[in-house]
């Protein structure tokens, strides 16, 4: 029920960047190679995939206080 939860979450507030940023990352590239992929520099991967963990981090928070 949870991974459900922040599954739903996650594809709807995630911008597309910060989607496939995400899937590479999971899949163990580094920030160079989603980089090369993505055609963008790694800061704007870092800071997409930093972006993604406060979103999660929110959802999580919110999925606390509601329970």
């Amino acid at each position: 029920e949870e991974l459900e939860a922040l599954v739903g979450c996650l594809s709807t507030t995630l911008s597309e960047l910060e989607s496939r940023a995400l899937s590479l990352y999971l899949e163990g590239r580094s920030y160079e190679e989603i980089a090369g992929r993505l055609t963008c520099d790694p800061k704007a991967v870092d800071n997409a995939l930093q972006r993604v963990k406060r979103k999660v981090g929110a959802h999580l928070v919110t999925r606390t206080v509601l329970n």
